[in-house]
């Protein structure tokens, strides 16, 4: 937990706020927990605000679609469990503005979500200063606490000593399945008249989604996708991979023709579903006498750690330790999202060969649309355009090929962080910087021989791909 406005909670507070910004869940959610558990010791009702705005960073139809289905969701829930919820939908850019200040300034204190990317760091920074009243933000990103770590990590491997020797510590402080189960006052929040006469509830704007989408300043050419942005949706995905997919991870994960990936991450990115219980999913599936508790000393290695299967070991490393590696560094770097936090030697040896002669130079416009001469470039930015994701393997090569096609690293790195953050649906994420920028050095090594354009920069091709991995229903499907 981090006091960003301390103080006493204020005396004639109607209730305690808890402002619902990326981990939307009501359920494994410590900051929600946090914000109970105050509710219970003053008292106090609780009261719940979730609010999009009408325009935003990369905001688009898909996005939108998927916040607004996790509403909905929220909102029968709360209705059937009689938690005051108060959900939000600007129709207009700007006609939000003042609805946390005032709801604030009738609660006893205020309770957020700590999170180290995209805008919510902004948004904590400013709400603190303006706030009235305590304000807190509670870290439920993944199993380590931001704070554990005291620099950015260098690269996974040595993120992967810090996570073995704390996993089980803190995998032993799970959050609690249910925060809402035990508020002690039953009774609504009261919502300050003027709040609900100016902001008025997302009402039939949650029910008719569609016509309401239709009407804001939105990328309408990105639209929604038919994988549901419900928790119930992102569960039903964890218990499909987990029970009949894990068991062949290791051996399909790198074929896009198998598309063994777990698929998770649109889930995880909004948090609607808790990195902690799709561990313990997995580690329910774990024979009679294995615990957690009793993990293997691999001084970083990857595998043997969890003392499982190579497909086990394998999803966790990915579940745990590389997105919790992108966290951790988005926390100590500000300066995640941009060229200048890439290595010394990266950018040093991209810098040595900026002379070097590209074969191919391609607008933002024509990457957009796949128009390029690679057919598996094409396919893969068929994938993202359609789907909203792309096949791990696939995505490193196509980021490859961008640094390959564009006249500086620079451009192509923004071209990447835009064409991610337009059309992939766990864009924006910690994570998600960490796949772009790792084609840049970020947490890799310097590689030989030294090839043009790319330096000691690691080095893919489509040839190698296909040598390397199946890809002929992928090309069918996606050209």
């Amino acid at each position: 937990m981090i006091e960003r406005k301390p103080g006493t909670p204020n005396p004639d507070g109607r209730y305690v706020l808890y402002w619902m910004q990326i981990n939307r869940r009501l359920h494994f959610n410590y900051a929600l927990e946090y914000a109970a558990s105050r509710a219970n010791e003053l008292e106090k009702p609780l009261l719940i605000l979730e609010a999009v705005r009408a325009e935003y960073p990369w905001g688009s139809e898909r996005t939108h679609h998927f916040l607004l289905e996790g509403m909905a969701e929220h909102q029968h829930e709360l209705a059937r469990r009689g938690v005051t919820y108060y959900p939000f939908l600007e129709d207009q850019p700007g006609h939000g503005k003042g609805l946390l200040r005032l709801l604030a300034g009738k609660s006893c204190l205020v309770v957020s979500d700590e999170y180290p990317a995209y805008i919510i760091p902004e948004h904590n920074a400013a709400f603190a200063k303006q706030s009235q009243v305590p304000f807190y933000t509670v870290d439920s990103n993944g199993i380590l606490p931001l704070n554990l770590t005291d620099k950015a990590p260098s690269s996974a491997f040595n993120f992967r000593r810090i996570l073995q020797n704390n996993f089980v510590r803190f995998f032993s402080e799970p959050p609690v399945p249910d925060p809402l189960d035990n508020l002690k006052v039953a009774t609504p929040a009261v919502i300050p008249t003027s709040a609900l006469q100016t902001y008025p509830h997302a009402g039939w704007r949650l029910v008719d989604r569609n016509c309401f989408i239709n009407r804001l300043p939105l990328d309408h050419n990105i639209g929604k996708l038919d994988i549901g942005g419900t928790r119930s949706a992102g569960l039903q995905r964890m218990k499909e991979f987990v029970h009949h997919e894990l068991n062949y991870y290791a051996e399909r994960r790198s074929h896009p023709d198998e598309d063994g990936t777990s698929r998770l991450s649109p889930w995880l990115h909004f948090g609607k579903i808790s990195a902690h219980e799709v561990v313990s999913e997995v580690f329910e599936r774990m024979p009679a006498g294995w615990s957690f508790r009793q993990l293997e000393d691999c001084k970083g290695k990857r595998n043997g750690f969890f003392r499982a299967d190579e497909s086990v070991e394998g999803f966790l490393d990915e579940l745990i330790t590389w997105r919790e590696t992108g966290f951790h560094f988005c926390h100590h770097r500000p300066d995640y999202d941009q060229y200048e936090a890439l290595p010394e030697w990266a950018k040093q040896t991209l810098h040595d060969h900026l002379p070097d002669e590209r074969d191919y130079i391609y607008s933002y416009e024509e990457l957009a649309s796949a128009q390029t001469h690679d057919e598996l470039w094409n396919a893969a930015q068929n994938q993202l355009r359609r789907e909203g994701r792309i096949h791990n393997y696939m995505r490193m090569l196509w980021g490859k090929k961008v640094l390959e096609w564009t006249p500086d690293p620079q451009t192509a790195l923004q071209y990447l962080i835009d064409l991610n953050n337009w059309y992939a649906i766990d864009g924006r994420d910690p994570n998600s910087y960490s796949g772009i920028f790792w084609i840049f050095g970020r947490f890799d090594r310097a590689w030989g021989p030294e090839r043009p354009i790319f330096g000691k920069v690691r080095y893919m091709t489509s040839n190698s791909a296909r040598n390397k991995v199946r890809l002929k229903s992928y090309l069918e499907k996606y050209q």
